[in-house]
């Protein structure tokens, strides 16, 4: 069974996002280079008012002035090249913390909000949305090892639908609980074939769920953490082979595998 049109939806959906985000940071990046060009840097009394966010004579006295972009070189190292309102990041720009992390988009009230590509020290890459400095809606990570997460996050974390892919080409669709598998679900092979559909939980198939080998070869039932343990149904070349209780990945009779029974009776 091929991947479902449904999740190619889904995943087209999410990718439309991303990519309307990465048009507006194109934009930022603009603006970046003509402030950068221009050496527009703010004052020493202008940098000190945004690190104790106060506003500067001049800003009491020239309110209705235009308000240029600007580069602020901060006491700790780090940068900002954007625009200051109501003597806060207001609007869109680009932060460079000294540790190597660089945000560009969108500012509310000196956090970042809005649409905006965050690059981390270790090599991540994160572009979506953000809300009150965190990830927070739709956004893809791509991850310094090559694998991928892109779908629904919440307060920083991956929380809701989404699509995890690895860098073989396995993928895991569905849903996801503080950055883990957890949920309803269906996992993929590198040929986009499935392999499992059902639960999850703590990253493991943990449920009702069904797990494909290969056509005609399935287990259908109960697993915990991870392994058939339950009830549960095996078949092969479409054919019932056995039905009934398994434990821990085998077949269980009076609570005990076929393996623990034959070695009992030597």
């Amino acid at each position: 069974m091929n991947l479902s049109k449904e999740y190619i939806d889904i995943y087209n959906q999410y990718l439309k996002f991303i990519n309307d985000t990465k048009k507006e940071i194109k934009l930022i990046r603009t603006i970046q280079k003509i402030t950068l060009k221009r050496k527009e840097k703010a004052t020493e009394e202008e940098v000190l008012a945004l690190e104790n966010e106060y506003a500067t004579r001049e800003e009491e006295s020239s309110k209705h002035k235009k308000i240029i972009n600007k580069i602020y070189n901060f006491s700790n190292g780090d940068v900002y090249i954007g625009k200051i309102i109501d003597h806060k990041m207001n609007g869109k720009g680009v932060y460079t913390f000294i540790e190597g992390i660089e945000y560009i988009g969108e500012f509310k009230d000196n956090m970042k909000d809005g649409k905006g590509i965050c690059t981390f020290n270790n090599g991540n890459i994160y572009t979506g949305a953000f809300k009150c400095d965190k990830m927070d809606g739709i956004g893809q990570m791509i991850y310094s090892r090559g694998n991928e997460y892109i779908g629904n996050w919440e307060n920083g974390k991956r929380n809701g639908l989404g699509i995890y892919k690895w860098n073989d080409g396995c993928m895991y669709i569905g849903e996801f609980k503080n950055n883990k598998m957890e949920g309803n679900a269906s996992c993929y092979d590198s040929n986009s074939r499935l392999i499992y559909e059902g639960q999850w939980k703590n990253n493991l198939a943990h449920g009702n769920g069904i797990y494909i080998w290969e056509e005609g070869k399935k287990y259908e039932g109960e697993f915990l953490h991870g392994k058939r343990h339950g009830q549960g149904t095996f078949y092969l070349n479409h054919e019932l082979v056995y039905e009934g209780t398994w434990k821990f990945d085998k077949p269980s009779i009076f609570n005990r595998t076929l393996d623990e029974i034959f070695s009992s009776i030597r």
